[in-house]
């Protein structure tokens, strides 16, 4: 899934669960409020691991593409 996507894709979670909690009357124990937050919970944990991983895997073909110089005199 790309970026723009996973954007997407939260962006209308959270609307929805903002929607939901007003529907509830700002019950943030209820039982659909939570259910939901734990399922946008997950996705943004999914998002943040895959998110670290790439930002990671970058940074490593970054050092592997820069010649390295010699630091000795």
């Amino acid at each position: 899934m790309s970026n723009e996507s996973m954007y997407f894709l939260i962006t209308g979670m959270h609307l929805r669960l903002n929607k939901l909690i007003e529907s509830k009357g700002f019950d943030l124990l209820d039982e659909e409020v939570q259910h939901y937050s734990r399922r946008l919970d997950k996705v943004l944990d999914r998002y943040n691991k895959f998110y670290q991983k790439d930002k990671q895997s970058k940074l490593n073909t970054c050092y592997l593409e820069t010649p390295l110089k010699c630091a000795c005199p």
